[in-house]
């Protein structure tokens, strides 16, 4: 049996960078939802559409901060159709790039001061 040494490099190179594109590339910590209610939105402002509702202790990843806003998400299909997506439960619904849906994707976000370094107690 006769090993091609390139073959195996490709195949090696493959799989590590399978590997790393599933890791999150920029992310930077992971934080807890410190508030009841917060809504999942589909860009850095109160002026994007709402996908959902985090729940309080919730822990999710911080991939980067803009302007008081944290991508807590990768991205993912927004389910466009006929210009609207699918997936947002109210508030804007256009899959436009100001709507944070870019080439029928979008990430999540949530405004930062929402979030803490520390997991809060339970509150029941």
């Amino acid at each position: 049996m006769t090993f091609n040494f390139r073959s195996i490099l490709e195949c090696a190179l493959g799989g590590l960078a399978l590997f790393l594109a599933v890791l999150p590339a920029d992310a930077q910590s992971r934080m807890w939802i410190d508030s009841e209610s917060n809504k999942r939105r589909t860009c850095p402002s109160i002026e994007c559409g709402i996908v959902g509702r985090f729940f309080m202790g919730e822990s999710v990843t911080v991939y980067r901060t803009v302007n008081g806003w944290s991508q807590v998400s990768g991205y993912y299909s927004a389910g466009c159709n006929d210009g609207r997506s699918a997936f947002v439960d109210s508030g804007r619904r256009d899959c436009t790039k100001e709507n944070g849906i870019h080439k029928g994707e979008f990430a999540e976000w949530v405004r930062s001061d929402f979030l803490t370094a520390e997991r809060p107690g339970d509150s029941r």
